[in-house]
């Protein structure tokens, strides 16, 4: 098992979608990142995609004109007993962690220290971002009502690209379908 021990004002940030991409994590922090980086599997949660965010910041073209969503969903975390699934980890100091909370602002941290299977972390605390229960999404929809973004999908695929076959395999059987029916061509706004 590897050890990581943080130092004062240290954190871990465990990534799960977009923050598998070491560029994606980069874009927030608004520089190289240099720190440690580890791909670590997480006891008990499934992906899903099931947390929505209020949007005026994207549209896409439905063929006739420009729409803007009213939401747009990501992919959250929710409990299950009996699966793992693979993440990235990074050490971020506080200041850069308040950083992601703003970024993260539909989820709320929980410490994963527990749940971290083939990592220990020693004097600080692993986050994990969850959904607040607000921003779930329980519904069937269609666009313009909630969209997924293809960019975010984009995403995504760079960051599997990254990790290699054997990790995008375990993410797909650890991760619920993206509803294709939701899936457009995003434009920021």
């Amino acid at each position: 098992m590897i050890e990581i021990r943080l130092g004062p004002g240290e954190h871990a940030l465990v990534g799960y979608g977009s923050l598998l991409s070491v560029a994606s994590m980069e874009r927030t922090l608004g520089q190289t990142y240099r720190g440690p980086w580890h791909v670590v599997r997480v006891r008990g949660w499934r992906r899903g995609w099931d947390v929505q965010m209020p949007t005026s910041t994207w549209k896409y073209h439905d063929g006739t004109r420009f729409v803007t969503p009213e939401r747009v969903l990501y992919l959250n975390v929710r409990p299950t007993a009996d699966q793992s699934i693979n993440c990235s980890l990074f050490v971020i100091t506080a200041a850069e962690l308040a950083a992601f909370d703003q970024r993260e602002w539909i989820y709320s941290r929980v410490d994963a220290n527990a749940v971290i299977e083939n990592v220990r972390i020693i004097g600080g605390t692993a986050w994990l971002y969850v959904a607040r229960d607000e921003y779930l999404w329980r519904k069937s929809s269609r666009p313009p009502e909630a969209i997924i973004r293809r960019t975010y999908l984009d995403i995504l695929d760079r960051a599997h690209a990254e990790l290699g076959d054997a990790f995008q395999r375990e993410y797909d059987a650890t991760t619920d379908a993206v509803p294709m029916h939701l899936v457009v061509d995003d434009v920021p706004s």
